[in-house]
């Protein structure tokens, strides 16, 4: 018999020497029991921004699978885009979509709630920056969701010449959007 065939298969190995026998830990139930834990969203924007903030990995998850409530997305347009038409762009929703979830009152789940949910991200991020800058006359008072919803539209050279709006609508985009924020930030993007 060769030396090859009396060695046990690579995932035995891992599973008996490397990390013990395959068992589900009990910190998993636990995680898997929080997510499906029912809470109820904020309707308003900014209550909906506060808990993006502060909400801990399950409810963040939650959110993410559950949507955004139609009101926060009212609120959205409401603050940052000149029309529905340029949110529905933005999130590559189409018009029939974006309106039977309005008149119905849903949620924005899915690829369209996490847009949304980045874009907030995005609105809380320059809040952040800001709220470093205390000593600074300009920062006082600065409308950030006007400046996102302008921001958001012109072609950054560090996105390839792209818009961050034509980018936010994958996590690709939206993670390249905040290291561009990163980077002016610490002063090496202008």
């Amino acid at each position: 018999m060769s030396t090859a065939s009396k060695r046990a298969p690579a995932s035995a190995k891992i599973e008996s020497y490397a990390i013990g026998p395959l068992k589900e830990p009990r910190s998993a139930q636990v995680v898997r029991d929080a997510t499906t834990v029912k809470f109820k969203l904020p309707v308003k924007l900014d209550s909906f921004r506060a808990l993006l903030r502060t909400a801990p990995l399950a409810e963040r998850v939650q959110i993410e699978r559950e949507g955004v409530p139609y009101q926060v997305v009212k609120g959205l347009i409401d603050e940052i885009f000149d029309s529905s038409t340029e949110f529905q762009t933005f999130v590559r929703i189409p018009k029939a979509t974006f309106t039977k979830k309005m008149r119905d009152r849903s949620l924005f789940a899915g690829t369209t709630g996490q847009s949304v949910v980045g874009l907030m991200e995005l609105i809380n991020r320059v809040e952040d920056m800001l709220a470093a800058e205390r000593d600074n006359e300009q920062a006082r008072g600065f409308d950030v969701e006007k400046w996102v919803g302008e921001w958001i539209q012109r072609p950054q050279p560090a996105l390839g010449g792209l818009a961050p709006a034509d980018v936010m609508d994958t996590p690709t985009g939206r993670a390249s959007v905040m290291r561009v924020l990163g980077a002016i930030q610490s002063g090496a993007y202008q």
